[in-house]
């Protein structure tokens, strides 16, 4: 935790400048003491308003010090001297994490959501394992996901996950938690975890409002459970029992090419070629950019003897992922059954220089190569 985090905050330790105490002067807070080898941070804008003002940094409070030394704890948890601002704050007060928690609650009203991040990661650093510091760090990364751009949403989105298993393992009673979590898994499409979380979180919630919010969820994504639980079957190659599980979909999920993906795959896993093209047409008129639906469709014509329509198919795919190794494989079998045989060794060797370490295609390679 923390790493893929702080790598978007790096800058702002420029918003940090350290002074040191000077003629073997010392801080000292309730008998703890930093002597003048270890510098104290402070907030720039305290420090460029003091030389504005013309005031003089000694005059600096403590209270600066301390925001300072939250800020940096905050931004980076590796930094040198963080443990003994760690100490020094739980010595300034020992209630410095509900301290720290309501200026973060202050400043997601303000609307400062980075900031507010800061501070309850500040929290964390003190006390790894507190509740508040935990849950609120979570849902703070939840929301700046929900602003930051595309290259930087991902980050944010994995460091919640993160928090909130850790919160379900270390917290198993904590109901917000499951019910954060049901979110993330159901956005990224693990219905069945989904639904799990979201149960345990029924089973936990005293709040009436977010049950009926869950129960809302739980019915829009049944089905998508069992078309998670078809295609899995098909992964498993179980293509009976896959289909009893997708077929009943068809008709209510028009739009899903990756439901008709998957029929088609478990139709050629039961070597019904021709209805695995039916389907595989229908995925490919919903998503023409998707190369494996094309891939499938050459695969069944090799199958069905159809040569000349499985060239066809496999340079349409490759037209979308150009040199992908397995396409070309199967692109240089297929001039292989139609006895192009030098065409053949130029694609296979294609596919090998991609994924040099493949034995089924090396096998390929070596059969051609005995047929010329």
């Amino acid at each position: 935790m923390f790493a893929r985090i702080e790598k978007h905050l790096k800058e702002r330790v420029n918003d940090v400048v350290f002074i040191n105490l000077k003629d073997e002067k010392s801080l000292d807070v309730k008998g703890y003491i930093i002597d003048d080898s270890i510098p104290l941070p402070l907030p720039l804008n305290e420090v460029v308003n003091r030389v504005k003002n013309e005031a003089e940094i000694k005059d600096i409070s403590i209270a600066k010090v301390i925001q300072g030394m939250v800020y940096i704890i905050g931004v980076d948890s590796d930094f040198k001297y963080n443990k003994t601002y760690r100490e020094f704050l739980k010595v300034f007060d020992e209630n410095i994490i509900k301290v720290v928690l309501q200026q973060g609650f202050d400043l997601i009203e303000a609307n400062n959501k980075i900031d507010a991040l800061i501070c309850f990661k500040a929290c964390l650093y003190i006390d790894r394992n507190d509740l508040d510091a935990l849950y609120n760090y979570g849902r703070c990364l939840e929301e700046i996901a929900k602003e930051w751009t595309s290259d930087t949403v991902k980050d944010f989105e994995e460091e919640a996950r993160e928090v909130f298993e850790e919160l379900v393992e270390s917290y198993p009673d904590f109901p917000l938690s499951y019910y954060h979590l049901g979110f993330y898994y159901a956005n990224k499409r693990l219905y069945k975890k989904a639904s799990i979380t979201w149960e345990k979180y029924l089973d936990l919630s005293i709040d009436k409002n977010k049950e009926a919010e869950i129960m809302n969820s739980l019915s829009e994504i049944s089905h998508k459970i069992q078309f998670e639980e078809g295609y899995n079957l098909v992964l498993d190659g179980r293509a009976n029992e896959a289909l009893d599980k997708l077929l009943p979909l068809e008709k209510k999920y028009p739009e899903w090419w990756n439901l008709q993906f998957f029929v088609g795959l478990a139709y050629r896993q039961l070597q019904n070629f021709e209805e695995g093209l039916k389907h595989f047409d229908k995925a490919y008129i919903i998503k023409p950019s998707q190369a494996d639906i094309l891939n499938e469709m050459g695969l069944c014509n090799i199958s069905l003897g159809k040569n000349d329509e499985a060239i066809k198919y496999f340079k349409k795919a490759l037209n979308i992922k150009e040199n992908d190794a397995e396409i070309l494989c199967n692109l240089g079998i297929a001039y292989m059954q139609n006895d192009e045989l030098e065409l053949a060794q130029e694609h296979i060797n294609r596919s090998l220089k991609a994924n040099p370490k493949d034995e089924i295609t090396k096998a390929w390679l070596k059969k051609i190569n005995s047929m010329l």
